[in-house]
């Protein structure tokens, strides 16, 4: 079984991606729209973990806006613990 395997369980499978890419007027609306379809996911938890992990800068990931991530990043890094990033 490969480490990846989680993301053909993924509720997205069929979703245009680009619906995970916000930007433009609108982008709330869209960033809320693909957390709808993160919160109906089986595997967010994973997504998320995977997008931490290699660093994915863009989109919406396991129910997490681009924002999101860049914390949970920061706050998982040793010693940065409760630290605001410079």
């Amino acid at each position: 079984m490969s480490s990846l395997d989680w993301m053909a369980r993924a509720a997205c499978i069929g979703v245009d991606p680009r619906a995970f890419y916000a930007n433009g007027l609108h982008a709330r609306e869209q960033v809320n729209a693909a957390k709808k379809v993160c919160n109906t996911c089986p595997v967010a938890a994973q997504c998320a973990a995977w997008a931490i992990q290699t660093g994915e800068k863009w989109g919406v990931w396991g129910g997490m806006s681009q924002q999101q991530l860049r914390q949970r990043r920061r706050r998982s890094r040793p010693g940065t613990r409760g630290k605001a990033a410079a």
